[in-house]
């Protein structure tokens, strides 16, 4: 008998990889079409997709075979073959989004095409001594707004799908860890963990979940909702809500780094001779820009103390609009050093556009002033424009929008994984 040679046996590999990549990337399209238009049949599923109707019929079978595809309405005799409705087997399902926001925790929970249709919120208490709640109170809120976005779902008859928690600070390890979180503390926490232990309803979920709960960034998901209009572009996105903080996305893709500290904007050391920061380091950004310090700057710690970091920044950006000294001069202290870190990130980088996110977003303009007067001159110039700094949209400042889009994109991964 003959055996096939290496060059052959290469050749076959290369076939094979190629065939799963083309069938990936068609059950990509079409778990992506359903999960914007719940149901489709084949046909419409061929012209949706630009698929051969063929192909679609046999992919389809493919999936209906993994438990992906289900057909709800093809149980009698008028409902066969290419006419019969398809769906998605977790159509139904929801998604619960949820995390601390400054003085609060917030849940949601959503429609897998990402309709919000309930929100849940619980304040949390803030002493005279320190306007940062203490880290078992805020986890306890947590808990208690994930208890009742669960209640409700169930009472609806619906299951869900999948669980997102939003943090502050970045995303580490395995299992995910929050890491220098302004909310939550500095030191590694295991969020997922830590819920476990104090959700009443979690655990009676959780293995019925069709993908493990997930720990985002909240810098990523505000960059996901705020990129939309950017699909095509690298986009640095940078705020400070809770705390100084940035994101990389990739063409639609969150880029996080090989240890998930890809763009922690706030803890670049760039203030010489600077001030020790709670992370460790002397003159990171966080300790001239972080938004306690600007209040402090503008000299509305009391109003903080007393209405909450929320209540206390509207005023200060109320006031910077009314040339108040104070706090005119404290954002532009800001500015001026956001803009110098920008310096060292965007030549490092090189992003299509800088979007600038949360309360920075309306006063953008002394950002750019303060990243464009130090550009390169080379070329006449030409490289004074590069990139673009606009403003993100206002609000949303755990990025629950951006959170469930990106809880969608995982949920599609692992639905195309089955059957490819």
């Amino acid at each position: 008998m003959t055996q096939p040679g290496a060059s052959e046996i290469h050749v076959s590999s290369e076939s094979t990889a190629a065939n799963h990549a083309a069938r990936a990337e068609h059950a990509n399209r079409i778990v992506g079409h359903l999960l914007t238009h719940g149901t489709a049949t084949r046909t419409e599923l061929a012209g949706a997709t630009g698929l051969g109707r063929t192909s679609v019929a046999g992919l389809v079978a493919r999936m209906v075979d993994a438990g992906v595809l289900v057909e709800p309405e093809n149980e009698g005799a008028e409902h066969h073959g290419r006419h019969g409705r398809l769906g998605l087997a977790i159509a139904d399902r929801l998604l619960l989004t949820a995390g601390v926001a400054v003085d609060d925790a917030v849940a949601t929970i959503a429609e897998l095409d990402g309709t919000e249709i309930a929100r849940y919120d619980e304040p949390v208490a803030i002493t005279h001594d320190d306007p940062r709640p203490p880290r078992t109170a805020l986890l306890d809120a947590l808990a208690a707004v994930v208890d009742r976005a669960i209640a409700q779902a169930e009472r609806d008859g619906r299951r869900i799908a999948h669980l997102t928690l939003v943090v502050q600070g970045a995303v580490v390890g395995e299992p995910a860890l929050a890491l220098g979180d302004a909310t939550l503390g500095p030191e590694p926490l295991d969020v997922v963990g830590a819920l476990r232990a104090r959700s009443a309803r979690l655990g009676t979920i959780e293995a019925d979940l069709a993908t493990p709960p997930a720990l985002r960034t909240a810098a990523s998901a505000r960059a996901a909702s705020d990129g939309v209009d950017h699909r095509d572009d690298i986009v640095l996105h940078i705020s400070g809500d809770a705390q100084v903080s940035g994101a990389i996305i990739v063409r639609g893709a969150p880029y996080a780094g090989a240890h998930g500290l890809a763009a922690t904007f706030g803890h670049l050391p760039i203030v010489p001779n600077g001030v020790k920061c709670e992370c460790g380091q002397r003159g990171c950004l966080a300790t001239v820009a972080a938004p306690g310090v600007v209040l402090a700057k503008a000299e509305l710690e009391d109003y903080e103390l007393t209405y909450g970091r929320r209540a206390a920044i509207t005023e200060l950006t109320r006031r910077i609009a009314d040339s108040e000294d104070r706090a005119k001069w404290a954002w532009l202290d800001a500015a001026l050093w956001i803009g110098r870190t920008l310096q060292v990130v965007v030549p490092t980088i090189d992003p299509d556009v800088v979007v600038v996110g949360g309360w920075w977003g309306p006063l953008a303009g002394d950002i750019d002033a303060s990243f464009r007067d130090n550009r390169p001159t080379l070329g006449g110039g030409a490289l004074d424009t590069v990139p673009r700094l606009v403003a993100g949209r206002a609000g949303d400042e755990l990025g629950l929008a951006g959170a469930r889009r990106q809880a969608r994109d995982g949920l599609r991964s692992s639905l195309v994984s089955a059957v490819a």
